[in-house]
């Protein structure tokens, strides 16, 4: 009779051990960075109620930050191509928080600008009792558009 008992205390014992590994790393699976995109580098910018001519070739201009569209960094020319209801404009370079950037399309001379980036940190997947510090990345959350504040996390200019 002792025999049973301890076999079944052992046998709780294995399977406690079990459970409390497998939950171990099962809750460390979630501390990663699965599907989380940061976008604080972003590669496109979206035109809504433009026409395809209107979008054709765009221009887009850096600037030292702050400086008032008076330092020139850097320029690229871009086209854009149609994506569900609104253009799309894609740069390999990417627009990021550091510059302030004016937008020219080349075929009406329309320009905006763009500036005030914010970024905020987002935690990727719920991790538990903690999230590491890896488990962060920046978000866009904000922008200016001609002096105009937009909160989101892709640059879109509306005409």
């Amino acid at each position: 009779m002792c025999d049973k008992n301890k076999t079944k205390t052992q046998m709780k014992n294995i399977f406690f051990i079990i459970f409390v590994v497998g939950l171990s790393l099962w809750l460390n699976a979630c501390c990663t960075m699965k599907g989380c995109i940061p976008s604080d580098i972003v590669y496109s910018i979206t035109f809504y109620n433009f026409s395809q001519a209107e979008t054709d070739t765009v221009q887009i201009i850096s600037y030292a930050k702050n400086s008032n569209f008076n330092t020139k960094v850097d320029s690229l020319v871009v086209g854009s191509r149609a994506v569900d209801d609104y253009y799309a404009a894609y740069t390999n370079r990417g627009l990021t928080a550091d510059l302030d950037y004016k937008i020219k399309l080349l075929s009406t001379g329309q320009v905006f600008t763009l500036t005030d980036f914010e970024i905020r940190k987002e935690k990727c997947n719920y991790c538990f009792p903690y999230s590491p510090p890896s488990n962060f990345y920046n978000q866009l959350s904000a922008y200016r558009i001609n002096g105009q504040k937009q909160t989101d996390s892709q640059i879109k200019i509306y005409k």
